[in-house]
């Protein structure tokens, strides 16, 4: 409606006055003060051809108080069409008072009474005989809504643009057909972060029937190929996409990718992600950089590396789910041209480079780039002349010359004036008509001359329903144009002399500011830290960071939503490194001066990580610490690192520990204290142990035999009757002797086995003596077995 508006109230440039019999005899009155608004919606042909009847159709409303009555729409138009492309801004501007006539009979009388804000349709034929057009060209049409007195109303003047397509063997020659190349962006803002999950369930709602995403798909694969469409598409929407389709996904997960609520599969995503590379297929393809990241912005503050990272991310993830090779320079593809993986090319947000953004993509392999006209404007003393060509090169201060296409910006900036669903019909129309006239215009400025024309809609385009296939059906409908493939224009001859770069005043106003790209400076660091830790590097993280970058947030609008992000990976990040800690450790005694102490490292991540264990010692050099190997903990692990500790003498002393990574940088984590103490205590408890087991070793064996000798001798098996016979006339007295005897054997049997688990535990020690040798000794001693 806001287009129709502006056409509403535009008037026609003095210029096109010319004479037009049928015309002449219908002044129009002006003065009416009602206000209505008028909108042409649509024509029956794009373009006019002698002998034909158009029909015009459009609506009127009664934005005014009170009711109107007797309302006449009228079709004005002229016989002399446009002289220029800048003539076309001005008809549409309104910078000139309108100098057309009415069309003979095209006029339409509405009947009903129309009530304030009450909307009525109107149709008129319109024969193309009776506005007298013969030479090919754009031509005006307006329509106008007048009162009951045939006064003009307020707002009820609606401007569209007609071309005239003229016979092949009349008196006005047909132009040449212009080749047409069409970039279409399958292009998305970022939707994950660190987190596999998403913030919200928006990408569904786009990749939907309905969805802008998925009206962009189907008109773009209902013409792929007639129009020779070449797709560019961000991996970063395919990384999204294709989580959605295999599933379950998060979604609403926080910094710790936790809590949210879990998503089934989405069919939507996985019969949009089959519909694109069904469409895809066999056709001009290139990709952007992971997250379509702002090439612009990042070279201008030295972060090439993580422009580098995003073409190596970008062409890897596109390669796996396109199912083709993007990683080859498209020269060294053996496939035609219009078939080929373009992954040679570029297209900078809002087509602005300078020469450092050329440099920086000829280092990443980039040979041809597209950028907007404005870049290069032409040198002609027309100003309002289209170049010769769209194709052009320049030096990219690398490898020679960079190709170079520029894509229309007039063009460009049409068609973002329809970049939402709720555009009323009259919107998508104007747009159509004003793009077949500045399409028209260029062929009539060369008739000629084949020149390229490139079209770049707005990267994340929203267009109303029905507009994007209407544009790619016209393109190839139209006469005086002819389909090309970007590929094919980027292998033409550029026009003869290298063109040099201008980009617009303030250009780099639009880029990323450069605060929030010093915070990734820090992000990127810290991101390096953490992947170093890892035993296999999580892709996702520099995924994160590109995200942060993308040129989907360019302006201060948008800029916003950048550091929501970048905010949101930071606590990420903070999160990771807090949960490897060392558990704080006791105060330890060591046995001597040398020991080994235990550490406890914990790993509440859920995945593996290697790590370093860094122990700093006084400087007094009293204290020294064997180094600590390369550890790896196990997900939701504790592990026990032993150090080996030497002391040069007794007393206690602090050392400090914290973690580094495998390459020996320290981690974020505040570092823990360890009391370590050294004592001569260890060597000295073991002398007296030995020595206090050898005493008692020896007086139990020596006790032992001395009681041993009463025992008479024990009869064999032969002799158990005789035995038992002699105990019972044994007296009392002897029985119950015996009885303590075969006591303090038992006792001896129990001290021995004491004696022998001892012996075993003090095994090894230095000077230990076994007291069982020495009871051998004193049993084999002369004169032992006498003593009573």
């Amino acid at each position: 409606m806001l287009a129709a508006c502006i056409f509403a109230t535009i008037p026609l440039l003095a210029a096109l006055a010319g004479p037009a019999a049928a015309n002449s005899g219908n002044a129009r009155q002006s003065g009416g003060k009602l206000p209505v608004s008028l909108a042409i919606t649509s024509v029956s042909a794009a373009y006019a051809t002698p002998g034909q009847t158009l029909t015009v159709r459009g609506s009127v409303t009664n934005t005014s108080p009170a009711a109107i009555s007797g309302m006449t729409v009228r079709l004005r138009s002229s016989n002399v069409s446009f002289s220029s492309r800048d003539a076309l801004q001005e008809y549409a501007d309104g910078n000139e008072p309108l100098a057309d006539g009415y069309i003979e009979g095209a006029i339409m009388q509405l009947t009903t009474r129309l009530a304030p804000g009450a909307t009525a349709d109107w149709k008129i034929r319109l024969p193309v005989a009776h506005v007298r057009m013969t030479k090919f060209g754009v031509y005006p049409l307006a329509a106008e809504a007048d009162g009951a007195s045939g006064a003009a109303l307020a707002g009820g003047t609606s401007r569209t643009f007609l071309p005239f397509w003229p016979r092949k063997h009349g008196p006005d020659p047909r132009p040449v057909r212009q080749d047409i190349a069409w970039i279409w962006p399958v292009i998305d803002q970022p939707r994950q972060g660190a987190c596999p999950g998403f913030p919200d369930n928006s990408l569904e709602a786009s990749l939907a029937p309905g969805g802008r995403l998925d009206s962009l798909l189907t008109a773009g694969a209902a013409e792929s190929a007639s129009a020779q469409l070449t797709w560019a598409i961000d991996p970063s929407l395919l990384a999204g996409v294709e989580a959605m389709s295999k599933g379950p996904y998060r979604v609403g997960s926080n910094a710790d990718c936790k809590h949210g609520h879990q998503m089934p599969a989405s069919h939507a995503a996985a019969t949009w992600r089959a519909g694109l590379l069904a469409a895809t297929s066999g056709q001009p393809v290139f990709v952007t950089p992971y997250a379509d990241v702002d090439i612009a912005a990042l070279t201008r503050v030295s972060l090439d590396q993580d422009l580098a990272a995003a073409f190596t991310e970008g062409r890897s993830v596109a390669s796996k789910d396109l199912r083709r090779d993007f990683s080859l320079p498209a020269a060294e593809q053996g496939s035609p041209a219009a078939a080929q993986p373009l992954d040679a090319m570029a297209w900078p947000a809002d087509g602005l480079a300078n020469h450092s953004v050329l440099e920086n993509l000829a280092v990443n392999k980039i040979t041809a780039v597209v950028l907007d006209s404005t870049m290069m404007p032409p040198s002609s003393a027309e100003p309002s002349f289209t170049p010769a060509s769209a194709i052009a090169s320049t030096p990219d201060g690398v490898n020679g010359d960079m190709r170079v296409l520029l894509s229309d910006d007039t063009i460009t900036q049409i068609l973002g004036t329809a970049d939402a669903p709720s555009d009323p019909p009259a919107t998508a129309f104007a747009v159509e008509q004003r793009f077949l006239a500045e399409t028209a215009m260029i062929a009539a400025q060369g008739p000629n001359s084949s020149r390229a024309i490139v079209v770049a809609p707005p990267r994340r385009w929203d267009p109303p329903a029905g507009l994007a296939k209407g544009l790619l059906t016209e393109t190839v409908s139209a006469p005086w144009l002819k389909p090309a493939s970007l590929g094919s224009l980027a292998a033409a001859k550029p026009a003869p002399a290298p063109a040099n770069l201008q980009p617009p005043a303030g250009s780099a106003k639009a880029d990323l500011s450069r605060r929030l790209l010093r915070k990734v400076k820090i992000l990127d660091r810290r991101v390096t830290l953490l992947q170093s830790t890892r035993l296999h590097p999580d892709p996702q993280l520099n995924r994160a960071v590109a995200a942060v970058e993308s040129s989907a947030w360019r302006g201060r609008v948008s800029s916003a939503q950048a550091q929501i992000l970048l905010t949101r990976l930071s606590d990420y990040i903070t999160s990771q490194q807090s949960a490897v800690t060392i558990i704080a450790p006791l105060p330890v005694t060591l046995g001597g001066l040398t020991g080994t102490v235990p550490v406890s490292i914990s790993n509440r991540l859920d995945y593996a990580v290697h790590v370093r264990l860094k122990v700093s010692v006084p400087s007094d050099g009293r204290f020294t610490s064997s180094p600590s190997p390369l550890e790896t903990i196990a997900a939701q692990q504790v592990m026990n690192v032993k150090l080996k500790m030497r002391s040069s003498s007794t007393g206690s002393t602090t050392v400090i520990l914290s973690l580094l990574t495998p390459g020996g940088q320290a981690l974020p984590g505040k570092p823990v204290a360890m009391t370590i103490r050294a004592t001569h205590f260890g060597t000295l408890a073991l002398v007296i142990l030995a020595a206090a087991l050898g005493v008692f070793m020896i007086s139990s064996a020596a006790r032992a035999i001395r009681q041993g000798h009463v025992v008479p001798p024990r009869p064999g098996p032969a002799g158990s009757d005789a035995t038992a016979a002699d105990s019972a006339e044994r007296p009392e007295d002897a029985v119950a002797a015996d009885s303590v005897v075969a006591d303090h054997a038992d006792q001896r049997t129990a001290d021995q086995r004491t004696a022998d688990q001892r012996t075993a535990d003090h095994a090894g020690t230095a000077g230990y003596h076994d007291p069982t040798e020495d009871t051998d000794e004193f049993a084999r001693a002369p004169g032992w077995a006498d003593q009573g």
